[in-house]
């Protein structure tokens, strides 16, 4: 079974883990012309990227193996029919730990107590003039998704004495009989996500970005959330509105936020780019990552074996593992 691989990153690190009845062949994704070559008799596709370009050169496509957890990228309408599209797995957590990570450094002010005192300023605590931190337990969380990430994010939450509630495109597919998690309601249902949003003391992005989730989070949300209410995104950047995001957490209207996905990329790796037009990095409750909560190597090592084994499988067998 031909596999062509046209991710920039996921390219000779698959190789070895595949099947001797596996023909493994990568393609340069800034080549248009080596990949339409490539794909043109291909039967798994290994990309984060699907287009109707794409679709006019595969002839022979059985399934797409996006590697990464968004699929944005990836145009289905121009999907052969009955191609399946797997997503990439592995990710959950370390994502999970940074989510419980940085809600306990927003609420403990870490960031803004490590500055002060390296100035010699005793900012908080019984010596200090800036009052109390804050702490996790007997808060709600919500999230907004809850796929893989989110399901991870429910215990470790609880652990910390926080109750969840989540949102997902399909309530009725999901389980909730995961220690902490209060309710499943329905991302669809807009007053759901209005409630949710004045209901929660923190908020998890999760979700997938798509025309109905890309600027969900705008000012009008915003404004409904309480002032002690703190952001995680690690979903991607537009879900939150960009201009609206930075405003609240300029005027104090939430307490703070962590973003580890942003507005702007850089083009080429190494480039030194801004991640917003706004300056995020001007305010004080707002803990900036570069996309990397889930870039561990125990994420790498998992989702290289889950790749590899839904590749085998459907080379052998012709269907997904179970």
């Amino acid at each position: 079974m031909k596999v062509v691989s046209i991710s920039h990153i996921w390219r000779e690190e698959l190789r070895a883990s595949l099947g001797p009845d596996v023909d493994y062949i990568t393609a340069d994704p800034d080549d248009e012309a080596a990949v339409a070559d490539a794909i043109s008799d291909a039967e798994i596709l290994v990309t984060t990227k699907f287009d109707a370009a794409m679709s006019a050169h595969t002839r022979s496509l059985k399934l797409l193996v996006c590697p990464s957890a968004g699929t944005e990228g990836i145009d289905r309408a121009h999907l052969p029919r009955g191609v399946d599209v797997i997503n990439g797995q592995g990710h959950e957590i370390p994502i999970a730990e940074y989510v419980i990570g940085t809600l306990v450094a927003l609420r403990q002010k870490l960031l803004q107590a490590d500055k002060a005192l390296r100035d010699g300023r005793w900012e908080f605590g019984f010596l200090g003039p800036g009052g109390f931190v804050g702490e996790l337990w007997g808060s709600r969380l919500g999230l907004v998704g809850f796929g893989r990430i989110g399901k991870e994010i429910v215990p470790r939450a609880a652990a910390f004495g926080m109750t969840t509630a989540a949102l997902t495109m399909h309530p009725e597919k999901a389980a909730n009989s995961i220690t902490g998690l209060a309710r499943i309601g329905d991302l669809k249902n807009a007053d759901e996500v209005d409630e949710l949003c004045s209901r929660s003391d923190a908020i998890v992005l999760c979700c997938e970005l798509s025309d109905r989730t890309r600027g969900l989070i705008d000012a009008r949300r915003l404004s409904l959330m309480p002032p002690n209410a703190l952001i995680v995104n690690i979903s991607r950047g537009p879900v939150a509105d960009e201009e609206a995001l930075y405003e609240a957490l300029r005027d104090g209207a939430i307490a703070g936020a962590a973003l580890d996905v942003w507005y702007d990329y850089p083009q080429t790796k190494g480039e030194r780019t801004f991640p917003s037009r706004f300056p995020f990095s001007e305010l004080d409750n707002v803990i900036m990552t570069p996309h990397s909560s889930g870039w561990t190597e125990g994420h790498w090592r998992r989702k290289r074996a889950r790749m590899a084994e839904v590749i085998n499988t459907f080379a052998r067998k012709g269907r997904l593992p179970q």
